[in-house]
């Protein structure tokens, strides 16, 4: 696996408001990115029958080995990234659950006379 490309010294951060600015950088690029991930949990919760499937203990270990993958294909820490991610997708895994629950409801609410 390749390791990233340590930045020249030149091009590293010097003051708080220039990592701030990379930081402020790099939320552009994640947020549309979380709000297309969050976009397949309306998805998901649509497809999945059954409230025990929203949660799925095989593919979040899936997912979890993938990452810790691409972290050290990238140069970055495997165990902060499995942190991350397992916190990450806690947060999706309840919003899923709430989308879920939300659909069961109107579901119910149609089938009433």
């Amino acid at each position: 696996m390749m390791a990233a490309t340590p930045q020249p010294a030149d091009a590293l951060p010097r003051t708080m408001s220039e990592v701030r600015q990379r930081v402020d950088a790099l939320d552009r690029a994640l947020v549309p990115l979380l709000v297309q991930r969050a976009h397949c949990m309306h998805d998901a919760a649509r497809i999945k029958q059954h409230a025990h499937e929203v949660r799925d203990e095989a593919r979040i270990e899936a997912v979890v080995h993938h990452v810790r993958a691409l972290a050290v294909q990238h140069g970055g820490d495997a165990d902060f990234m499995e942190t991350l991610y397992r916190a990450m997708m806690d947060c999706f895994i309840a919003y899923e659950a709430r989308l879920f629950a939300q659909r069961s409801r109107t579901a119910t609410d149609l089938e009433r006379p």
